[in-house]
């Protein structure tokens, strides 16, 4: 890796690099039959620029990933219930890429403004779904954030998360809906605490973001999301 600055504001960066992992306890004990599951690995480059001037930051960057053996559960591959019923196997050669954005903005010395972008692609380079989509892997990705503090002590932070469509299974038959969460906190600090109350999908947006089949054109083995849901935390500082 290697970062240079251009002067106070600017910086370029970029990274070149190779990767490895192993299946976990989940996939190597529900994969085909007599099939064991290699180690996927990864060579990744990514390049990249920060930009940073008084109450404002943007950092740009652009990555590729050429995989191998990628890990992956295949709802139509020879599982331990039988042909067809799904499995953890090895994927044929994928590549990740992809462009994301990071904005940050202090509006005033009590409100800030953050925004993060990303647009993916995840592609077969070979095999039966060469050229197609790696399922749940949506292409567009988007969140804004704002961070309000209306006295010392006292945070709101509110949150909108927009996710474009993606397909559930590999032969991209088809697609999966996009959706948009509204999320809150709020939080109080003390001296050595911190008490918060904070409600998720505030709209009570009916969405899911896993899937494995396609049934008739649609998708099927479907995982909803929760609905609107209120939590409260406490958390303390040593």
């Amino acid at each position: 890796g290697l970062s240079q600055p251009l002067n106070a504001a600017w910086t370029l960066y970029g990274h070149l690099g190779s990767s490895y992992r192993l299946a976990n306890v989940d996939e190597f004990s529900f994969s085909t039959p007599g099939v064991p599951i290699r180690a996927q690995s990864s060579r990744d480059l990514e390049l990249g620029a920060r930009w940073k001037q008084a109450s404002s930051q943007l950092e740009l960057r652009w990555y590729r990933s050429a995989l191998s053996d990628e890990i992956a559960f295949d709802s139509n591959a020879n599982g331990p219930y039988g042909p067809g019923t799904g499995a953890n196997i090895n994927l044929a050669p994928t590549r990740r890429q992809g462009l994301e954005l990071e904005f940050k903005q202090a509006l005033n010395a009590a409100l800030d403004l953050r925004l993060n972008a990303a647009l993916r692609e995840a592609v077969f380079q070979s095999g039966p779904y060469a050229g197609k989509d790696v399922a749940l892997v949506p292409r567009q990705t988007l969140a804004v954030h704002v961070d309000w503090r209306p006295v010392a002590g006292h945070s709101l932070n509110a949150g909108l998360n927009l996710v474009g469509r993606q397909y559930p299974d590999f032969a991209n038959t088809c697609g999966m809906p996009g959706y948009a969460t509204l999320d809150l906190r709020y939080a109080f600090q003390a001296p050595k605490l911190e008490w918060a109350v904070a409600m998720a999908n505030v709209t009570d947006a009916k969405y899911y973001s896993q899937a494995f089949k396609c049934v008739a054109g649609q998708p099927s083995s479907i995982y909803p999301e929760a609905g609107r849901r209120l939590s409260a935390s406490v958390t303390a500082k040593f």
